[in-house]
């Protein structure tokens, strides 16, 4: 048996029983999320990092707090749009936290805007607090948690099997004695280190995904909330009935013309076609017949 096909066979059993340790890992049953106290970790021989630490971190854990990604949306009606928006940046300087995207829209009655923003999650409370007390009328509000914390633990074991792979097959790779052995653990090396680099990424985007709550708002002007009303008649009524009559004119009409061409033009056509191919055959007989009679 050559070097190389040996340093394969190695290579390939480790990435397999990763993969297979990673997979189970997924699949089981995770019972111990289900409580309310901090979920207890797996010791671990490898180095690892806290909730909240850089993937790449060197401190041991054994403990973790459950991982919720909080989301709130609230429409509001406001006095004056740009004043809400001066306190909503205010808001988040106070909060240390951020605006993700602000969009403005100007009518003839007022301004209207919608505001993302990103606060961090212990401050998610008061920043809804604070965004109510701002408006004449809350129109809707929904708030809502993700829990990742099974996710996060499945993707820590999987990273310290992989981790733990990558040290086997670089202890191969010193130990290779040519340059094919080396070549052959190389490439299983090459494609634990991307899955290695895509776990640390998606641990670290739920890790900040957790740390800062998103709220989005939708800011409309009293002046656009009201309805149009002149001496008790409300045009907004019959514009709606208006739009409402063209669009059964505009279904009928498109309703006519699918069964026009679908139904009526082939039926047509299916009964047209023999009688005018009769028709023309009298007629060629009839032609004959008085050609014969004058010659």
């Amino acid at each position: 048996m050559s070097k190389k096909f040996m340093y394969a066979v190695i290579a390939s059993v480790l990435v397999s029983i990763t993969a297979g340790c990673g997979y189970a890992a997924r699949s089981e049953p995770v019972r111990m999320y289900e409580q309310e106290a901090p979920v207890e970790m797996p010791p671990s021989a490898e180095e690892g990092y806290a909730p909240g630490e850089p993937a790449s971190g060197a401190a041991d854990y054994s403990t973790i707090e459950r991982i919720i990604i909080r989301t709130g949306s609230l429409s509001l009606v406001v006095p004056n749009t740009e004043t809400a928006l001066d306190e909503i940046n205010g808001l988040v300087d106070d909060l240390e936290g951020y605006i993700v995207e602000s969009n403005t829209y100007k009518y003839q009655e007022g301004l209207r805007a919608s505001v993302t923003l990103r606060v961090p999650a212990e401050s998610f409370d008061v920043a809804l607090e604070r965004i109510r007390a701002l408006a004449t009328e809350v129109r809707s509000e929904n708030v809502s948690g993700q829990d990742v914390t099974e996710e996060y633990v499945d993707l820590q074991s999987s990273l310290r099997n992989r981790e733990a792979t990558q040290a086997r097959l670089l202890e191969y790779l010193e130990g290779a004695e040519d340059t094919e052995a080396a070549l052959a653990v190389d490439g299983q090396l090459r494609q634990i280190e991307a899955e290695i680099e895509h776990l640390k990424g998606r641990i670290q985007y739920l890790e900040q995904s957790a740390a800062m709550a998103t709220i989005s708002v939708d800011i409309t002007p009293d002046e656009l909330a009201q309805p149009i009303q002149i001496g008790g008649w409300h045009p907004e009524g019959t514009l709606r009935s208006a739009f409402q009559s063209l669009i059964r004119v505009l279904q009928f009409l498109v309703d006519a013309a699918i069964v026009l061409v679908v139904l009526i033009i082939p039926v047509l056509l299916a009964v047209a076609a023999p009688i005018a191919g009769l028709f023309f055959l009298v007629r060629a007989i009839v032609r004959r017949r008085r050609a014969r009679k004058t010659n």
